[in-house]
């Protein structure tokens, strides 16, 4: 599904079933955003029956989800049935705390508010707040965000554990020598459709490891989330 680029009559279809959506990560957090179908026994629901909270909400793992909370159609179509992953050259937070970002000749206007908007997202304990403050950025601002603050994407970055180690054997001319290269030695870029969890260092889900924030919201015949990780 990674693959699959929508034609022109699918993405008019409202009845497709899919989950779709992006993630915003850096060195403390991954943030997840979701949408898809809402209402019994389709895919917003379903994913969170498989994903529900084994705690209450706090710093290490966060989870709002709200079926009332309802939207009419798609943001994030154009990325089709991926989540698409960026992934931030510096932490969110520094770069939140740096002078640079308060001067609009250095950072647009446009550029600061979907800063603004993720900030403000992390501190927020209900799903119905983050849709009435109108934090959901948009995509064209996330490619954007992707352009001007994004990094390459390395494996543990796509899928959520570090890759297995491989070894190689290098013969000299005159002894022999051995070296270890491991699988995800190059980053990759690009967009990632995952199974919509979040993920920790190990590739768990849910973990004490990962800050994990999820806004799950179901709507007529589209529904959105948000899903945020912090490492500690």
């Amino acid at each position: 599904m990674s693959t699959k680029e929508f034609t022109d009559e699918e993405k008019k279809n409202r009845a497709l079933d899919f989950i779709g959506g992006f993630c915003l990560m850096d060195n403390e957090t991954r943030m997840y955003i979701f949408e898809g179908l809402g209402g019994e026994g389709r895919g917003i629901e379903m994913f969170y029956k498989e994903n529900m909270r084994e705690r209450p909400n706090d710093r290490k793992y966060t989870l709002l989800y709200n079926p009332d909370v309802r939207f009419k159609n798609r943001n994030y179509l154009e990325f089709n049935a991926a989540i698409k992953k960026i992934k931030l050259r510096e932490n969110l937070r520094a770069i939140m705390g740096a002078p640079d970002v308060y001067i609009r000749s250095k950072v647009p206007e446009e550029m600061y508010d979907i800063l603004q908007k993720f900030a403000e997202i992390r501190k927020l304990t209900r799903l119905s707040l983050v849709r009435d403050f109108n934090l959901f950025p948009l995509p064209e601002t996330l490619l954007t965000l992707e352009r001007k603050y994004g990094d390459s994407l390395n494996y543990e970055d796509m899928h959520g554990k570090p890759g297995k180690q491989r070894r190689k054997i290098a013969v000299g001319a005159e002894n022999n020598t051995m070296s270890m290269a491991s699988e995800n030695s190059k980053p990759v870029s690009g967009a990632f459709a995952g199974a919509g969890v979040a993920e920790n260092a190990n590739g768990t889900q849910q973990t004490g490891g990962v800050h994990s924030s999820v806004a799950g919201s179901a709507g007529m015949n589209s529904t959105a989330g948000a899903m945020s990780q912090k490492t500690s």
